[in-house]
């Protein structure tokens, strides 16, 4: 009976000698969680293929199994939220990128996502906090700070974004993108000159696109610096092989401005072949003629104005001054009085009076892109001799209009 219950003792000590310590549970825990990890890795591998190549719904399948088995990386949340953002699952993308923030606070990428979505939402006030966390956590990558400066104008914080530009990492400064932006802003601002200097310093740091060159060519027509745009517009023949319509009004327009009216003049006149239900191009065709003295196009163009866009003022401005070098008083006056119930054509009252005593008068203005020209200025009685038969145009074309390019 002793011996029994010793030999009972050594079965039961041998027993608990061979069950798992606190550290081989620890261990076997951590062996687990190992291969959940590396099993996850490649869930999550997969997922990001299926992603990139568009298998959008397989690729949410297998990042979900990738975090059922390890939820504590930041990056599968990442992967998560960028694909219900394909799906337009926002409310969802919002939390998985969230969760990233969360697990991995150091990644950038989510808070990208996040300005983003809170763009999406018309929270631009969140979104630039979002980019700036971004920028803050990654300064090398450009796209952080391209999207908060965007975000500051969108805001309407121009010279914010000026400065987070201007004051950016030495390699952004030479980011053809960056001046790209630059341009930008500053041409929003009212300030072609300015903007024409980065757009042609964007083109110089490399960027050769069809749409940089257009940016350009675009803002050297709006700074006045004709000659440089028809320069700009002949690269952009050159590499399109042929110009749009849009372009071909400016073209001709810039012809005109430096002087060149019958080269002007042609080529605005094929524009109203071309498109001739476009009622711009026959403001444009009417400016030069006006400019001519090509009275007789001149009242061509404001019948047809007239007729495709009666809100227009320049039909019935052209068809007055026609009939003011045809001696036709009462179609002057009446043709001018619509003119002038726009309200935004300056210089028609003076007109009226100049009829009324019967005295033929016109107002000289240089033929450029603003509507809104104050022309009381030159109806001063010591200019009145000088400027004979209504020769020049009193308004001239304007870019903010729907017709204008």
């Amino acid at each position: 009976m002793k011996r029994f219950a010793i030999i009972a003792g050594i079965i039961l000590l041998c027993i608990g000698c061979g069950g798992p310590t606190k550290a081989g549970l620890e261990a076997r825990a951590n062996a687990h969680m190992r291969m959940d990890s590396v099993n996850a890795d490649l869930a999550a591998q997969q997922a990001k293929q299926q992603f990139e190549v568009g298998q959008l719904d397989k690729a949410i399948e297998t990042i979900n199994a990738a975090i059922a088995r390890y939820n504590k990386n930041g990056k599968y949340h990442l992967l998560r939220g960028r694909i219900l953002l394909e799906q337009h699952r926002l409310d969802a993308a919002f939390y998985a990128l969230s969760q990233a923030t969360i697990h991995t606070p150091n990644l950038a990428e989510p808070h990208y996502f996040l300005g983003i979505l809170h763009q999406r939402w018309g929270e631009d006030d969140k979104a630039l906090e979002e980019y700036k966390q971004a920028m803050e956590k990654d300064s090398t990558h450009p796209q952080f700070l391209l999207a908060t400066a965007e975000t500051y104008v969108a805001l309407q914080q121009h010279d914010e974004a000026i400065e987070l530009l201007t004051n950016s990492n030495k390699e952004f400064q030479h980011h053809p993108s960056v001046s790209s932006l630059l341009g930008q802003i500053y041409l929003s601002k009212g300030e072609p000159e300015v903007a024409t200097i980065w757009f042609e310093d964007s083109r110089m740091l490399g960027s050769n696109s069809v749409e940089a060159l257009t940016s350009l060519t675009a803002t050297q027509f709006q700074a006045g610096l004709y000659a440089d745009c028809l320069y700009s517009l002949a690269q952009l023949k050159t590499e399109q092989n042929s110009l749009s319509p849009t372009f071909q009004r400016m073209k001709g327009k810039c012809l005109s401005a430096i002087g060149r009216l019958i080269e002007g003049r042609d080529i605005c006149l094929m524009v109203t072949r071309e498109t001739p239900d476009v009622a711009g191009a026959w403001v444009d065709l009417g400016y030069i003629a006006w400019k001519m003295g090509d009275y007789k196009r001149l009242g061509s163009c404001g019948v047809k104005i007239s007729q495709l866009n009666p809100l227009l003022p320049q039909g019935a401005l052209f068809e007055g001054i026609a009939a003011m070098h045809n001696g036709d008083d009462s179609l002057v006056i009446e043709k001018l009085a619509v003119v002038q119930s726009y309200n935004n054509v300056h210089g028609v009252d003076e007109l009226l009076k100049m009829v009324a005593k019967k005295t033929k008068i016109g107002v000289e203005t240089p033929l450029r892109l603003d509507l809104q020209v104050d022309t009381a200025e030159v109806l001063k009685e010591s200019q009145d001799k000088e400027l004979v038969e209504g020769s020049q145009p009193i308004t001239t074309v304007n870019s903010d209009s729907p017709d204008a390019p």
